[in-house]
């Protein structure tokens, strides 16, 4: 360190200015790693069967047949990681437009607890299960009290899947269960929320099943995936915990389809009304 901020004190400022602009007309075109093509290549050297290679690509999203350069990833495949890191994070901070709130027929209560702040949100999970008082407030004040079926949507740690794939699930499942008769509360808006947001929810507004669809955490393959959690009568007190939930999730382009989701967790709605239960003990009522 010593040895570095000696050389940098010995340049003038002209001299890093001028560095710095002969730097900025450095360019270079550099090919897109992240197209099907590239995605596709089999990257073995010399592979014993070419299209046996091919067809296990083409079988899975998972990085096979990538090949290496000694003990390394080859470049392609170191690329198309960072890429698709970059794809992550892209998610994990986009924040989803009041347009979009309103465009799916959604009520934005406001934030949790962890004040829209994405550091603390992460840091601190426990905030991210709790409305802020200025969302309780909204909730208390325009959502319809006593539900049979509350709606909650938040981006979680993926907003984009709720750009992607939120929409068309929240539309199956409301008309499935319009369908079925049964009643539905007023669907709200949630910023960064957690799973365990429900148990205020449903506690505030006397529901008797709470849904959330949530961004997942995102991967390296799939960033956008959406989750449907779900649980009958979930509250603080008596506490409701994973036990008491139940979970359909990677729903995507990439994973499972919206509408397949949407008509699994009707079905489940209805299986809670009808054994007045969820998560474990629903299967075990299930199999008496």
């Amino acid at each position: 360190m010593a040895t570095y901020e000696l050389y940098v004190g010995k340049q003038s400022q002209a001299d890093i200015v001028a560095r710095r602009d002969e730097a900025a007309k450095f360019s270079c075109d550099v090919t897109d790693v992240t197209t099907t093509e590239a995605r596709e290549t089999v990257g073995i050297d010399h592979p014993v069967d070419p299209e046996g290679a091919k067809a296990l690509i083409h079988a899975t999203p998972l990085r096979i047949c990538v090949g290496r350069n000694g003990p390394r990833p080859k470049l392609l495949t170191y690329f198309q990681m960072r890429a698709d890191h970059a794809a992550t994070q892209d998610s994990l901070k986009y924040v989803i437009p009041e347009e979009t709130v309103t465009a799916m027929g959604l009520l934005h209560v406001g934030e949790t607890a962890a004040n829209g702040s994405l550091e603390t949100y992460l840091r601190f999970p426990p905030l991210g299960r709790k409305l802020s008082d200025e969302a309780k407030a909204v909730v208390l004040e325009k959502c319809a009290k006593n539900p049979t079926v509350q709606f909650v949507v938040s981006n979680g740690l993926s907003g984009y899947a709720i750009e992607h794939s939120a929409k068309d699930v929240l539309n199956a499942m409301i008309d499935g269960l319009k369908a079925a008769g049964i009643n539905i509360g007023t669907p709200i808006y949630v910023n960064r929320a957690r799973v365990g947001i429900m148990n205020d929810v449903g506690a505030l507004l006397n529901a008797e099943v709470v849904v959330v669809l949530i961004g997942e955490r995102p991967g390296l393959i799939i960033s956008d995936a959406l989750s449907i959690y779900m649980g009958y009568k979930p509250r603080w007190e008596p506490l409701t915990t994973d036990a008491n939930r139940d979970n359909i999730c990677m729903i995507s382009k990439r994973g499972k389809d919206p509408i397949e989701a949407a008509a699994e967790a009707v079905a489940l709605v209805k299986d809670y009304l009808k054994y007045k239960t969820s998560g474990v003990a629903l299967a075990t009522a299930k199999r008496a």
